[in-house]
Parts: structure tokens; C-alpha cells; sequence
């Protein structure tokens, strides 16, 4: 319930731009203490700024539409995308999620026998839907055209019934502080039940998504098993996946 209240509130200080405590405390039916601590992890995650008597929104970057996204750095995300897919196995039960670089793991699919591919990815899901050696199940919820993704409560609602094996994740970026992030709340909900629900989780992120933040955080380095990226990271960041147990490949 709290999570859900956190991403309600967001979006509704997103839409007034600033807002005051007793506004929020009326809204939500909270009080002054519960709604300070929901505050805190809203302005730790960098999507508000604490104001006097109140709060207002972030200065967000605009989410960029997909469609827009593709070609950028297509080759290093091809690279990404069959690495990730070397550590699919027979029998799996995956999750991919939304994101250009996610997308790109579509023809890779068609090695493994009795494969469960679980994704809210319109692209995975237009590439792979003629293949037999898998089970395709669709996220059903709103479409997000900038996304290419279907997102909503629904989605993460239906997501924490399936025991995954592995979460193939995407990012807008991730930062020293802020850990993994996202541009959206909605898609921010979904990964975070994806990360909650598997066993291994696998970042998929180029070289264009370091040191880059997002408002919304949707998980920390350590709940990472792997990152697979192109270029080597600096030696700050190698250092941080290393205390978080998370191993790194570089697809080349």
C-alpha cells in the first residue's frame, strides 16, 4: 500500500508542481508523520524538492520517445542484448522488460526449448510471437506510446503471481547516488515487482547510461546479480558493483 500511495503522490505533486503538507495530508488521509516519511523517500529518490511548508517537483528530464531512442547506439545495444541472451536457459521462466535495448533481445529467444517469456515490451512481443519453442505471456494494461510498454497497476498486480527465474532489466540511468532509475512512475512500479519477483536480475544498460539519474529509483545496485553493458566502466563504478556483489560484462 505504501508504494502505491508513494507513486500516487508523485504523480500528483508532478501535476500541481508544488504543494502544501495539509494539502497532501488531506489528499491521502495520512497524517503529518506518515506522510514526512513518504516525503523522505520521494525527495531520496530525487523526484521532490522539500520547500517551507511543503514540496515541490523536480526539474525532470523529458522522456524521450522510444521510437526515437532505437538507432542510437543500435550496434552496442544488438552486443548487449546477445550477451544477455547467453544466460537464458531451457526451461527458464524470464522477464523482460520495456526499453530499446530490452527489444533488441527478441531474435536471440528462439535457441531455447520450453522457454517462458513474461514481458509488458510491445517490441518483444510483435518479434517473438511466431516462435513455437516458447510460451508468450503479455502484461495486459494501459499501452504507453513513448514506451512501446504496457503499464499500470494491473501490470504490476498480475506480475508478482509469476515465480521468475530471471529479470532481463532496462534503465534511463544510474548514478554513484541514486542508484538504478527510471523517467516514470508507472514503468518504475513494474520493474520494481520485477526485481522483487526474481530469482537473478540482469541490467542491460550501454555505455550512455552511466552516471545518468532518473526521478524515480527502482532498485539498488544490490539487488543486481549482473550488468551487461559495452564499454568498461570507471573504476568508481566497478568498485561499487564489486561491494554490491554484482558482476559486470562488457559485450564486445
Amino acid at each position: 500500500m505504501s508504494n502505491y500511495r508513494l507513486e500516487k503522490m508523485q504523480l500528483f505533486i508532478n501535476e500541481k508542481q508544488k504543494v502544501s503538507l495539509d494539502e497532501l495530508c488531506e489528499k491521502f488521509e495520512i497524517s503529518l508523520s506518515t506522510l514526512r516519511r513518504d516525503l523522505q523517500k520521494l525527495s531520496d529518490r530525487g523526484s521532490v524538492h522539500k520547500i517551507y511548508g511543503g514540496v515541490e517537483c523536480s526539474k525532470e528530464r523529458k522522456l524521450t520517445p522510444l521510437s526515437s531512442r532505437i538507432d542510437i547506439n543500435h550496434d552496442g545495444k544488438l552486443k548487449i542484448a546477445y550477451k544477455a541472451s547467453q544466460y537464458i536457459q531451457d526451461n527458464d521462466i524470464i522477464f523482460i522488460d520495456s526499453g530499446s535495448t530490452l527489444g533488441e533481445m527478441a531474435p536471440f529467444l528462439s535457441k531455447n526449448r520450453n522457454l517462458t517469456v513474461i514481458t509488458n515490451n510491445m517490441l518483444i512481443i510483435n518479434k517473438a510471437i511466431c516462435f513455437n519453442n516458447l510460451q508468450l505471456i503479455s502484461l495486459s494494461g494501459v499501452y504507453n506510446q513513448s514506451t512501446l510498454s504496457f503499464v499500470g497497476e494491473r501490470v504490476s498486480e498480475i506480475l508478482k503471481t509469476y515465480n521468475i527465474t530471471k529479470a532481463f532489466m532496462g534503465t534511463t540511468g544510474f548514478s554513484l547516488t541514486s542508484g538504478i532509475t527510471n523517467s516514470t512512475p508507472l514503468e518504475s512500479s513494474v520493474k520494481r515487482t520485477a526485481v522483487n519477483s526474481a530469482s537473478k536480475v540482469f541490467l542491460l544498460a550501454d555505455h550512455l547510461k552511466i552516471d545518468v539519474f532518473a526521478p524515480y529509483t527502482y532498485c539498488q545496485y544490490e539487488d543486481l546479480d549482473m550488468l551487461i553493458s559495452d564499454k568498461k566502466l570507471t573504476k568508481e563504478f566497478e568498485d561499487l558493483f564489486k561491494k554490491n556483489n554484482c558482476k559486470i560484462e562488457i559485450a564486445d
